[in-house]
């Protein structure tokens, strides 16, 4: 069964017509979900961790967060990177 969604493109933000059918979609390119911070809110340091011989601090947000769906047109996909 397919289906039609609309989701904007987070480069360059025009939106997209993406055509699910089941596990496969088409027009669009995906990369997952994240979340982004918004409002008022610090990071804080919860630990640390070590890569090859550096260490590295890891921070958690403490404010609100919002669900971001990343989708990519496939103009934006296939332009070059900097």
């Amino acid at each position: 069964m397919k289906r039609r969604i609309k989701r904007r493109c987070l480069d360059c933000g025009k939106y997209i017509n993406i055509t699910l059918d089941g596990n496969k979609y088409s027009n669009g390119n995906y990369f997952g979900k994240f979340e982004s911070p918004i409002g008022p809110g610090k990071y804080k340091k919860v630990g640390t961790t070590k890569i090859g011989r550096k260490k590295f601090d890891l921070v958690r947000w403490t404010g609100k967060q919002k669900k971001i769906e990343y989708w990519e047109c496939n103009k934006c996909f296939n332009e070059p990177g900097p």
